[in-house]
């Protein structure tokens, strides 16, 4: 009987596993009701779209906690979902089933991880294979036919070892500033306590999501400038504060946190040599598919700092809320949720930038 082992998902805090078992749970729920929507209600996009973004994710959890060789499955089952949504894959009610018995397979494969730190190898490949299979077939009456054959597999018990090593590189980024501009973060930095304060948040909050944005901006194949995500991760906020001075005006509240990104941005835009940041700070509330505030830009259109920023802002505040007095069991929510933003609030790409990131801050906090 061979295995394989995921070995930095094994030497994770078991309360960082016990996050991921119970997201992955809750995920199972989801997709399943969606596919029972889709069988007793009927066929639509929208049911597509919310199964596709429950499956990536399921994946995007899985690939923090370095369960690789699960991520493969996961991906293959996600681009089928993607098919079906494209209309190049036709929905059948076996495909619902075989998606429900995959998740469950991995489930199996991962509790067998958790438990003895080694898992099946060859019902992962079994499973790996046959979706690889069904996705690359274009005929639809053979595809069900795989479909059908892959049911049948899954009840068997297959094994293979397999390990892969992780990045554990620094967390550590030191940040170059000009004589000018170090002048400036240390005012900014002195702005953002001051605020967090008032506004009640932890004055570690600013830190916090500097150091993440920093570790994700590394990620990325083409940098933004560290000096000036700096100035964003310290500035981004600073226009929250029309909002000590409406009192319980909720009408008030709701247009200054409208507003807040154009008066942060022109709070920053008075220090001259931080363009770059200014447009970070008045785009982080933007949505990569065009709805968010205050511009409604979309894609491109957003620079990748404010993208950057912004994940890293609901990542913090996620998991520290305003309190910031401890580190929650929260982390894997955390995860999951940006990773469900992907194609709608950030782009695909940035979305695996922050995943990379995150497996460097778990294995951190793991030693």
């Amino acid at each position: 009987m061979s295995h394989f082992a995921c070995k930095a998902f094994s030497i994770l805090e078991k309360e960082i596993k016990d996050d991921l078992m119970e997201c992955y749970v809750e995920a199972q729920q989801e997709i399943e009701e969606i596919i029972n929507s889709i069988e007793s209600d009927g066929f639509s996009f929208d049911k597509l779209d919310k199964l596709f973004r429950s499956l990536h994710s399921m994946k995007g959890n899985c690939s923090v906690c370095f369960l690789d060789p699960l991520v493969g499955i996961l991906h293959k089952l996600e681009e089928i979902v993607d098919g079906m949504r494209g209309g190049y894959i036709e929905y059948h009610s076996h495909l619902g089933d075989l998606i429900n018995v995959v998740i469950e397979q991995v489930y199996v494969l991962l509790k067998q991880i958790y438990q003895s730190h080694v898992a099946d190898s060859e019902r992962r490949d079994m499973l790996q294979k046959g979706l690889d299979a069904l996705y690359a077939e274009e005929d639809a009456e053979h595809r069900l036919v795989l479909t059908t054959r892959l049911l049948t597999l899954c009840s068997q018990e297959v094994i293979e070892e397999e390990t892969r090593d992780s990045d554990l590189s620094s967390l550590l980024i030191k940040v170059t500033f000009s004589e000018e501009q170090q002048n400036d973060i240390l005012l900014f930095t002195g702005f953002s306590q001051k605020l967090n304060r008032l506004l009640g948040y932890s004055s570690e909050r600013s830190e916090r999501i500097l150091k993440l944005c920093q570790l994700i901006n590394m990620e990325c194949t083409q940098p933004v400038d560290q000096a000036q995500l700096s100035a964003a991760a310290y500035m981004h906020n600073m226009g929250m504060a029309l909002i000590l001075n409406c009192k319980d005006d909720e009408s008030l509240k709701r247009q200054a946190e409208q507003n807040h990104p154009l008066v942060g941005a022109k709070l920053l835009a008075k220090h001259s040599g931080w363009e770059d940041a200014v447009a970070m700070v008045q785009a982080h509330k933007e949505r990569f598919d065009g709805t968010g505030f205050p511009e409604g830009l979309v894609g491109s259109l957003i620079p990748q700092g404010a993208f950057i920023l912004s994940m890293a802002v609901m990542f913090i505040d996620f998991v520290w809320g305003k309190s910031g007095s401890d580190y929650s069991k929260s982390a894997m929510r955390a995860v999951q949720m940006v990773n469900f933003e992907s194609g709608k609030g950030f782009p695909p790409h940035l979305i695996e930038s922050f995943n990379k990131a995150m497996r460097k801050v778990l294995v951190a906090k793991s030693q």
